[in-house]
């Protein structure tokens, strides 16, 4: 009962359909109950030699029976068939809500394959449980109970003789449906590995040709499908000896019927023949009606292993589903009522302690640190000596705890996510490109912008060499993650859509890493000109930006060693001093070997 309830709330929301739906099968339902009883009444009165008109009005009755049977079962269709469609939605839009809304570390814990299996193959599981399986379900205890009902009432030793069987039945149905719910979850799980390495495939197809592994990647590929096949056969194993038993056991109930029934009719034509009085009458017409009702409880019973799959199927895919949406981001915090200011820029770090999600120790240590409103700041250090660690609290793409984090001294935790996100452009190593023209990849971020603003972004990243030597320039479609263009060219992008939303806080995260320093150079001084109180954090390995920014802070094992600008840390000899002679150093041997 308790898996069921997740269901509830999203079939309220159509209430109304789903009992109208509920009514018109009923009605199918009660219709198909009278036909039986319609065609018992004709068969016990044609001994009777009825007339013209008596004859015509049980035909009547079958026709009208047709006629309402038509309607009604368009009915449940409709409005049973109708709702699960648009559960169906309802779960897919709020699952896309729910999954925009959780945080960097859930996605790190996740793979995208099975995040789409989810999303694809067990919704589509739970829209078949909610249309079919809950309207079978209805439907074989409405006529399961009518059925015998009426058995009983035509002759009720018949039918204790026709529903003996019926105890092994149940036996059947529970011994089987733990198992069949087992599989079913395992197959799902299965067929979510295969997605996710599908995806995992393309998305690093080029990968897979650089290192010539295409045949190992399908070897891989075929055993997850035959493991997906075998765990599919053992299902239908399982079905193959559920379902058989089932028929069997309606046939013994139709063998016992026919064997007694047929006696009881024999012996009362016998009775009437020889022109004895009858008191327990079991005529033709009741044989025949009697026979009609077990008939009508064969669906239902070859139903319930048609249900029980899927049930099992639906519901563990809701569970699935389920854990998504049991999964909460960790960016929350006690919101307060903020002025209507807007945000200026100014960055503080009070004694900030991090440390990621299941990792052993922290990465940053006691981080003091204040940049103030419009000035640029360079963050540099070695690999590991948590530079992206602190840009990535300052969008709160990781949570600090506590308040340790002020923006314009307020609390970052305190300031609502949407409000602060839209005040910061994060520009990284990596950047990612939708696969669309190149103006709506700038445009992300401002839908209203207008092509004066588009052009200009476009020449403050010195991407207009680039335009010209593409004959549909901004149009030009850039195909998945930016797949044709070059690490250069999907930077400048990406740096140009981040520059259009026109924030107080731009965060450039080794964003530089793909040009050549002249361009480098270039794109920074147009910055500086353009976005005079925008505050900037540049993260680099390459000290060739330095000398223009206001303030450097060298970092090494999560803490902030050394702090000044160019000329006062050189002074201080310290890890800056030979960082920046080492790599001067470098280049003048490049400029020698060329």
């Amino acid at each position: 009962m308790k898996r069921i309830k997740a269901f509830i709330p999203y079939l309220l929301v159509y209430r109304w359909e789903i009992s109208i739906g509920i009514i018109a099968l009923l009605a199918t339902d009660l219709i198909s109950l009278a036909i039986p009883w319609i065609l018992k009444n004709f068969i016990d009165l044609l001994p009777q030699k009825p007339s013209g008109s008596e004859l015509a009005w049980y035909a009547g009755l079958l026709f009208l029976a047709a006629i309402g049977q038509g309607v009604s079962r368009f009915g449940w269709r409709k409005y049973l068939f109708g709702p699960s469609r648009k559960v169906e939605v309802d779960i897919l839009n709020k699952l896309f809500q729910h999954l925009q809304s959780l945080d960097k570390t859930f996605f790190q814990n996740q793979k995208v394959g099975d995040l789409m299996s989810r999303a694809t193959n067990d919704l589509r599981a739970v829209k078949d449980f909610l249309g079919l399986g809950l309207l079978v379900v209805l439907d074989a205890v409405v006529v399961i109970v009518a059925a015998v009902a009426l058995m009983i009432t035509i002759n009720p030793r018949l039918t204790m003789y026709a529903l003996l069987p019926l105890p092994l039945l149940s036996i059947l149905f529970f011994g089987f449906i733990k198992t069949i719910g087992a599989r079913h979850t395992a197959i799902q799980e299965n067929l979510a590995k295969i997605t996710s390495m599908v995806q995992e495939n393309l998305a690093g197809i080029r990968v897979l040709h650089a290192f010539v592994q295409e045949e190992h990647e399908m070897k891989r590929f075929d055993d997850l499908n035959r493991e997906h096949i075998a765990k599919n056969m053992g299902l239908a194993k399982l079905f193959g000896m559920f379902t058989p038993s089932l028929m069997l056991t309606i046939g013994i109930a139709a063998l016992i019927t026919l064997w007694v029934g047929g006696k009881e009719v024999i012996t009362h034509q016998m009775a009437i023949q020889s022109g004895e009085v009858v008191e327990n009458v079991f005529s033709l017409g009741s044989f025949v009606a009697f026979s009609g009702y077990l008939l009508m409880l064969s669906w239902p019973m070859m139903a319930i292993g048609y249900v029980t799959n899927l049930t099992q199927k639906g519901l563990a895919a809701m569970e699935r589903i389920q854990e998504i949406f049991d999964s909460r981001s960790s960016l929350v915090g006690d919101v307060a009522p903020m002025s209507a200011e807007l945000i200026e820029g100014g960055i503080e770090f009070k004694d900030l302690t991090f440390g990621y999600p299941g990792e052993p120790g922290p990465v940053l240590e006691h981080i003091n640190l204040k940049i103030e409103a419009g000035s640029t700041v360079a963050l540099i250090g070695m690999i590991g000596s948590g530079k992206s660690s602190i840009a990535q609290l300052i969008p709160r793409v990781f949570n600090a705890e506590g308040s340790s984090i002020f923006i314009d001294g307020q609390p970052i935790n305190k300031i609502p996510l949407d409000r602060l996100r839209s005040h910061i452009a994060f520009v990284d190593q990596e950047p990612f490109l939708f696969s669309t023209s190149i103006r709506n990849n700038i445009a992300v971020g401002r839908s209203d912008a207008t092509d004066e603003e588009i052009d200009a972004m476009v020449r403050c990243v010195h991407l207009t060499p680039d335009l010209e030597r593409w004959p549909q320039g901004l149009e030009t479609v850039v195909g998945e993650r930016g797949v044709s263009l070059s690490g250069g060219q999907k930077q400048r992008i990406a740096l140009a859509r981040a520059l259009i939303r026109n924030p107080k806080i731009l965060i450039l995260d080794d964003a530089f890493s793909s040009l050549d320093i002249e361009t480098e150079a270039i794109i920074l001084s147009n910055i500086r000109r353009i976005t005079r109180s925008l505050t900037t954090l540049i993260i680099t390995h390459r000290l060739t930006i330095t000398r223009q920014v206001d303030q450097i802070l060298v970092m090494e094992r999560g803490q902030i060693v050394e702090r000044g600008n160019h000329e006062v840390l050189i002074k201080n000899e310290g890890l800056y001093q030979r960082m920046y002679t080492n790599q001067a150093l470098a280049r003048e041997m490049e400029i020698l070997l060329q």
